[in-house]
């Protein structure tokens, strides 16, 4: 991460930023761009001097700026109310990314000593701690000697059943939230007002055998029933439930299939998708089980298409094996009509992303996840996106399970969406009004227009 991080993004000073730093970075900012023009000879020695001035002036505004405005999220895992009212540092941690380093710890001081030791510098650690510290007002930094304290503060905090919802409402100014809540797909967990809830559909893709089941455990037959052999009947079905789903407020679909499979679709035929749906269960082979996914998924996106509802994957990491956005070419274009929302900046194939979102129009890159996954490829992947895209497109999302986590991924896409902005206004880019407006599209504006909220 570059630039100075503004007192109130660190975790050992919470003061309000200079008041004085707009209007300070406004005139440092027309004086190094008269400059470039009048001296441009002159300029290029005075760049290395100035530029870094120049940057952290500007860094401070739109970073005061940035923190006032309103965000939609889109996506999040947000759990049930039950869940947040019995939250400590130990579950929070286990139903964070943190937890996914690999790291483990128990209740000895020991394990949680080792444990610190080993995720202190990641990233998703980093900002979980940073909005822990801004949240529940401690300065020093999360030790296994100050453990008990910090779980503690977060304990009783929750023990508000609606703490939860206010630092989503009030601490990030969520004003809407995209929830994939994929453990009951469709659900707004009983909150329509904060929650817009997205269809999660990767359980169609495995109706071929009522065995065969999503990462998460899902079957079309056990959750809805269907047991028809005949594939129009199948896909007929398919779309009777997303129309449901839509009139029940679902916004958008989901395909979280990066987990599941390659993200290589390919156009299959019907007759291949009707070979696996009636196969003995022991004669299916892997090439039979792709050939029905793929035909199932790009029916689903001609539904999209139909309803208006733009499709959300995940892109990047996951099962890993083909699941680069690239992957996704052939049905992007053979589906012109369809949004297709491509997650996480593809991370770590981030040059997929770009590629895919400057050839089709109908590619809408979402950079959810990727600021507390790596807040640097977050910094990169904004100042391309800004040039190879148009500014009605680009989003963001916490993609988290708590209010905490997701406080902390805010903080982190408010510090790179601060930084890459202001370094394409120092470098004359951009104007530090057009950056302004650039930060209102991202975190408000666009996801506004693309799901119609």
């Amino acid at each position: 991460m570059t630039g100075a991080m503004p007192a109130e993004s660190r975790t050992d000073n919470f003061t309000v930023a200079d008041k004085a730093a707009p209007a300070a970075a406004a005139s440092l900012y027309s004086c190094f761009i008269l400059l470039k023009k009048s001296h441009p000879t002159q300029c290029k020695k005075e760049v290395e001097t100035v530029t870094p001035i120049l940057y952290t002036e500007i860094y401070d505004e739109l970073y005061s700026f940035i923190q006032t405005l309103p965000v939609i999220s889109t996506h999040s895992h947000h759990e049930k109310d039950a869940f947040h009212t019995d939250l400590n540092l130990d579950s929070l941690l286990k139903k964070s990314y943190v937890y996914w380093c690999g790291a483990v710890f128990d209740s000895t001081p020991e394990s949680r000593r080792l444990f610190l030791e080993k995720v202190r510098f990641n990233s998703y650690f980093i900002w979980l701690e940073k909005a822990l510290a801004q949240i529940y007002h401690f300065d020093d930094p999360i030790t296994a000697g100050n453990w008990d304290r910090v779980s503690g503060l977060i304990s009783a905090a929750n023990k508000n059943d609606n703490h939860h919802l206010d630092l989503l409402t009030h601490w990030c100014k969520y004003e809407k939230i995209i929830l994939d809540a994929y453990w009951n797909p469709g659900s707004d967990n009983n909150h329509p007002d904060l929650f817009a809830p997205t269809f999660r559909i990767n359980m169609f893709l495995y109706g071929y055998s009522r065995k065969a089941a999503d990462h998460n455990g899902n079957n079309p037959e056990a959750a809805y029933g269907i047991k028809t052999k005949d594939i129009d009947e199948y896909i007929s079905c398919v779309r009777d439930i997303i129309v449901k789903k839509k009139r029940e407020g679902c916004i958008a679909l989901k395909s979280a299939l990066a987990y599941d499979r390659g993200l290589n679709f390919s156009q299959a035929s019907r007759e291949r998708a009707q070979a696996a749906l009636t196969a003995a269960e022991d004669a299916v082979t892997p090439e039979d089980i792709k050939a029905f996914g793929d035909y199932v998924f790009f029916e689903i996106c001609k539904t999209a298409a139909e309803l208006g509802l733009p499709v959300q994957c995940h892109t990047g990491l996951g099962a890993l094996k083909e699941t680069n956005a690239m992957q996704m070419r052939e049905v992007i274009e053979k589906n012109p009509d369809t949004r297709f929302v491509l997650f996480h900046g593809g991370y770590p194939w981030l040059d997929d992303v770009l590629a895919l979102t400057h050839f089709y129009k109908n590619v809408y890159p979402d950079i959810c996840w990727l600021p507390i996954i790596s807040t640097s490829a977050a910094e990169r992947m904004i100042i391309e996106l800004i040039e190879v895209s148009t500014i009605d497109k680009i989003c963001w999302g916490c993609d988290t399970w708590t209010a905490e986590e997701s406080a902390g991924a805010l903080l982190a896409m408010r510090h790179a969406l601060a930084g890459a902005l202001s370094k394409m206004a120092a470098d004359g880019y951009f104007s530090i009004n057009s950056a302004k407006k650039a930060a209102e599209n991202i975190l408000y504006n666009n996801a506004k227009a693309i799901y119609k909220l």
